[in-house]
């Protein structure tokens, strides 16, 4: 699937001044929708999306506001795959990477037991904020990986990452 996407890029000139230019770029990412309905091992949403990865640190300013995560249930479960990684980071990055403004970050720890849930909260920081705006998400380990439920944003400078 190819998706265009208009890129805001911000040029870091001091603490508090950015140079700001827009153009447009291609993005080949694969997403391929699930069944959202029985045990999210088995039924989710596969991301493959190197755009999401934390060493991207140009900012395109895309979001996670639509397709896959706006579904009538409030979220969609979600697997991680491919080069992009697989997790959502469990450290804060700061500002800058994945490919947005400002990049998710999984605030706890995974679960370590195979079928276990645990609820947590996303956060996304600014150059200031540890924890400025948050999604509250669930992830289920599925023994050799780890599906997430999320919702979508409401504000789009914000991304998951993936590492």
């Amino acid at each position: 699937m190819q998706i265009y996407f208009p890129i805001l890029r911000f040029t870091h000139l001091d603490e508090n001044v950015f140079l700001a230019s827009v153009s447009t770029t291609t993005l080949v990412t694969g997403i391929s929708i699930g069944n959202q309905s029985g045990s999210p091992c088995s039924s989710y949403t596969t991301i493959d999306d190197p755009s999401r990865n934390i060493a991207q640190s140009t900012l395109y300013a895309l979001c996670d506001k639509g397709s896959p995560f706006n579904t009538s249930n409030g979220g969609s479960w979600i697997r991680f795959i491919g080069t992009g990684g697989t997790i959502i980071p469990l450290i804060s990055l700061g500002m800058g990477h994945c490919s947005a403004y400002t990049g998710g970050w999984f605030n706890g720890t995974l679960p370590t037991t195979v079928s276990a849930v645990v609820n947590r909260t996303v956060c996304f920081t600014t150059s200031r904020v540890l924890c400025i705006y948050n999604r509250f998400v669930s992830v289920i380990n599925c023994g050799s990986f780890y599906v997430y439920f999320l919702p979508p944003v409401t504000v789009c400078i914000v991304r998951y990452c993936t590492t």
